[in-house]
């Protein structure tokens, strides 16, 4: 069985490496609200086949839309030993699901106001960020049944920022647009076999609907 690495000191360092507490989300979930309420996931790494870093208030984020168009929020959760980052969202309706890419929401400096501290969402719209969206060559559609746990598979990001920590410019978080690669993988299961390793209570009735079996 798979076994679930969530120390507190790893909260730490990445709070303190991102700059942001939002960045990090506890590998915590509401219960189902009804027997048919479904939860979508994925797992995406960096170029090195690790996790995504999310710094300065400035990352990445799955770009669902339901059949309507509504954008879905997922997530982020950097705690698993079998996976890279996870992405989840709980409670959804059964319907279609389309992973259309990837969003990069970055802080442009030149729009935060002085004294204002930054937060971090990036399905919330903040008058100092900026959205950068890199669509799929072929979008993942998923036909979400009702007590159903799926996922989008797996999918490697690689960019590079305009500047970075090194940058000057108001703009240095932006990545560069023709520095991101993204290799997707939709047919891989290796985060519903992950999710399946995680024991605590309130993960067991999600994981009564997911289909893997733990590692």
């Amino acid at each position: 069985m798979k076994k679930l690495i969530l120390f507190s000191s790893m909260a730490v360092v990445i709070m303190a490496f991102t700059g942001c507490m939002s960045l990090f989300t506890a590998l915590t979930v509401e219960p189902p609200v009804s027997e048919d309420a479904s939860m979508l996931v994925l797992e995406a790494a960096d170029g090195a086949g690790s996790y995504l870093t999310n710094v300065n208030y400035s990352g990445w984020a799955p770009l669902v839309e339901d059949k309507q168009g509504n954008v879905i929020p997922f997530r982020m959760v950097n705690a698993l030993a079998e996976a890279d980052t996870f992405y989840f969202s709980p409670n959804l309706m059964a319907g279609t699901y389309v992973l259309k890419g990837f969003r990069h929401v970055y802080t442009d400096y030149g729009l935060l106001p002085v004294g204002v501290l930054p937060d971090y969402d990036p399905y919330v719209e903040h008058p100092y960020h900026k959205r950068q969206e890199f669509l799929l060559d072929n979008p993942v559609v998923i036909q979400l049944k009702p007590g159903e746990m799926a996922s989008f598979g797996k999918f490697e990001i690689t960019s590079k920022w305009v500047g970075g920590a090194a940058g000057t410019t108001d703009d240095r978080w932006k990545v560069a647009p023709e520095s991101v690669r993204i290799i997707a993988n939709p047919t891989d299961r290796n985060m519903l076999k992950a999710v399946k390793g995680i024991t605590n209570a309130a993960w067991a009735p999600w994981n009564a609907m997911n289909p893997e079996s733990a590692y």
